[in-house]
């Protein structure tokens, strides 16, 4: 049955934040995805996560800390063009409401060629101390219509 989906991503805050210029592989290390429509990763890496959305139905991202006095920003969904994959919205970027816990949100197109297609993007996030000091990080995963 269509329905929104929440797409959650949880960060070791502190652990993160207290790295000088991490890689990728770092970054991807202190952060986890679920969703509240069984997304999974085939093999367990970030890149490969994948969130089962609907058409037209809202998508929404939220990020999570475990640490107190941290807090965690969706910044932007940015679409990665690829050989193999569409963009399920109307924007390329989709921007976040701001401040220290914004989150972003945006409906899949209503279109049926979508169902069976992929769409590769970045999630752009920022994580903040307990004062308004914050440091940006990107992650890629993916999405599905599910049928």
């Amino acid at each position: 049955m269509a329905k929104p989906v929440v797409i959650t991503l949880t960060v070791q805050t502190a652990n993160l934040y207290g790295m000088n210029i991490p890689s990728q592989t770092q970054v991807d290390g202190c952060c986890a995805l679920s969703d509240d429509n069984s997304g999974s990763s085939p093999n367990g890496t970030l890149e490969d996560f994948q969130s089962n959305v609907f058409i037209n139905n809202n998508v929404r991202w939220v990020g999570v800390s475990n640490d107190s006095g941290y807090s965690v920003a969706i910044d932007s969904i940015v679409y990665e063009p690829e050989s193999n994959d569409v963009n399920f919205f109307d924007n390329a970027t989709i921007n976040g409401t701001g401040g220290r816990s914004g989150n972003a949100s945006a409906n899949v197109k209503n279109d049926p060629n979508l169902v069976n297609q992929s769409d590769i993007y970045t999630i752009n996030f920022s994580v903040y101390n307990s004062g308004n000091s914050y440091k940006a990080f990107s992650i890629d995963p993916k999405l599905a219509i599910n049928p």
